[in-house]
């Protein structure tokens, strides 16, 4: 089964269970550019997750409404229609949401202890730092086998 998000077709995750579907993490992408939105999702399926993409807030939890719980996710925070901050205030108030990490991707480099999520990384950042990143707010249970 699948369903369009802005146009965008989004295959719903079978057999999914706590982030996992058949023992592979699923991380979602939430990204306004399109091309850092592909390219951090092509980087996290090279090693072995599964990702789905939405290019804001609202398109994010359209998909976090169709039962679809990653193990992370990485939201940029400028995004048009919601913004990272609006998306996080809706993903806190929500009890089947509040507890899934969040790697902020940004350009503003003054955020602080203000930021909103688990760990920020801020732009341009490298391929290593987002795996690192990743690896460290990701359950050990959800990382991909060796």
């Amino acid at each position: 089964m699948s369903s369009k998000v802005n146009g965008q077709t989004s295959g719903l995750l079978s057999g999914q269970t706590n982030g996992q579907t058949n023992g592979r993490a699923y991380i979602l992408v939430v990204e306004d550019d399109p091309d850092l939105r592909q390219n951090l999702a092509d980087i996290l399926q090279d090693e072995g997750y599964l990702t789905r993409t939405a290019e804001n807030g609202r398109d994010a939890l359209a998909i976090l409404q169709l039962d679809e719980r990653p193990s992370l996710i990485v939201l940029d925070l400028a995004m048009p229609d919601m913004n990272g901050w609006q998306f996080r205030d809706k993903q806190r108030s929500d009890v089947r949401l509040i507890d899934i990490p969040v790697l902020v991707v940004t350009a503003n480099r003054n955020l602080g202890p203000d930021a909103p999520g688990n760990e920020v990384l801020v732009k341009p950042f490298g391929l290593d730092e987002v795996l690192d990143r990743v690896k460290r707010l990701l359950p050990l249970s959800a990382l991909p086998a060796l």
